[in-house]
This record gives structure tokens, sequence and C-alpha cells, in this order.
């Protein structure tokens, strides 16, 4: 008999739930030990569907969790080969691009503007550009991601020095450009200009987005009294070429 009620709740169970042959349902009533030794086999028999079909849902979880990690890491290399390297051709080229014929460009050594002290004001003119905008061309042409790609592209150390092989600009000497500023700045324009150029540039050095088809390039020109502009502007690469779209901030024109 059974040495204790556990032993008799056990075999219970096993007869209940493997649905054992009458005449194994007798025996665990009366010798238990027999019973387990002679029932095993149909009780594993009963358990063993049940066991298989565990074993797939488990192996089945474990697929999914796996392929579920592979699709992460495969966006994340996907948007990591999207993140397109600016080079020093690139910048060449955005200048070539953009930049007026019979210009001077007044320093020859460009630096980023100052996105450390003026970070705020940045986010705030950027965000702007991943939101749904009435000006066609300026609406959702930026991701948040392409913000704190653009506020990566700082520094302070960075700087870059024209080599003027590579513009389609004159590197005119002080002088000329003296020369040049002081006929723009002056009222009486009767007097033949000295040397054929109509404006003067200040400049940054451009952002980019991470695809690169999006420039933003902090820039003044001044080629009269009544003739400057001081602002952000924003430019679109389309068709091989780097054309200006808008601009963001605050702007001044006369």
């Amino acid at each position: 008999m059974y040495k204790n009620n556990a032993d008799k709740s056990l075999n219970q169970k096993l007869v209940r739930v493997c649905k054992l042959p009458i005449f194994l349902r007798k025996i665990a009533a009366h010798k238990p030990a027999l019973f387990l030794y002679l029932s095993l086999p149909v009780i594993m028999k009963n358990l063993l569907p049940s066991i298989f079909c565990l074993l797939i849902l488990v192996s089945c979880k474990q697929k999914n969790e796996s392929e579920k990690g592979k699709e992460l890491i495969s966006t994340s290399e996907l948007i990591e080969k999207q993140i397109v390297e600016i080079t020093e051709s690139d910048y060449y080229k955005f200048l070539n691009d953009v930049l007026e014929d019979k210009t001077i460009i007044e320093s020859k050594i460009l630096e980023y503007p100052d996105l450390k002290n003026n970070s705020d004001y940045w986010r705030e003119i950027l965000t702007p550009l991943t939101e749904q905008n009435t000006d066609e061309k300026m609406s959702k042409i930026l991701t948040k991601s392409d913000i704190d790609y653009i506020f990566s592209q700082f520094s302070t150390e960075k700087k870059l020095i024209l080599d003027f092989d590579k513009l389609k600009l004159d590197n005119v000497s002080n002088e000329v450009l003296k020369s040049v500023a002081d006929y723009l700045q002056s009222e009486d324009r009767t007097n033949k200009k000295k040397y054929d150029y109509f404006g003067i540039y200040n400049l940054t050095i451009p952002f980019f987005s991470q695809n690169k088809k999006y420039a933003f390039m902090e820039t003044s020109i001044y080629c009269g009294q009544l003739c400057a502009f001081d602002g952000i502007e924003v430019y679109e690469f389309k068709n091989g070429k780097w054309k200006v779209i808008g601009t963001i901030g605050n702007y001044t024109m006369s």
C-alpha cells in the first residue's frame, strides 16, 4: 500500500492524466511500486506528443527572437550606411555651385558657426524642417537624427583653409579687397571701378544632412550701401548641383 498520502495522490494523478488501462489502475490501488514500474512505458507514450510539441514551441520562440535580433542589426547597419562621409571635395563642390561669379571671399579660412553657445537657437530653427511645411521645398527635409548629425559636425578646432586652385573665385590680395570694399561703400559710382568684382562674401563651413542632400551655410554678402544679405541659407543637391531653396532663422536683406 501507499507509504503516505503524497504517493497516493501522485499515482492518482498519473492514472487520471495518462488515461491508463483498467488493469493498471487496479494495480495502482494496491501495489504502487509495481504500478510505477509497469506504467512507465504507457506514461511516456502518452506524454511524448506533449513533450515534442513543447520542444517545437521553444524552438520557434528562439528562432523568432533570433530573427528579430537580426532585423534590428540590419536596420542599424542600414542607418549607418545612409550616413555619407563628408570630404574636402564636397566642400569645394558646394562652394563652387553656390557662390556668385565676380565675387570675393573676405576670409581665406572658414570656421563653423558657434553651435556650442547657440545650440538652443540652432535646434529651434532646424526642428521645423522635420515637420510639414507650407513651402513644399522645405517640408520634412530633415529627421531628428539629421539634426544630431549636424551638431556632430561642429568643432571649434576644425577649420577649412581655402585652396583657391580648387575654387572658381579669385584669390585676391588685401589691397584688391580694400579697393573693392571702398568702391562698394562709396556713394559716388561715377568713377569706373578699378576691379571687376561686385560683392564680398563672409562665409562659414557648411553643414550637411546625413545623406548629403541638404546643406546649411551661414553667409553674408556685401554688394553696396543698399545691397546686402546676412543669414542662414538652405541648399538642396538636385540634378548634380547645389541650389538655394530657402532661409532659416533671422536674416537681414537690403
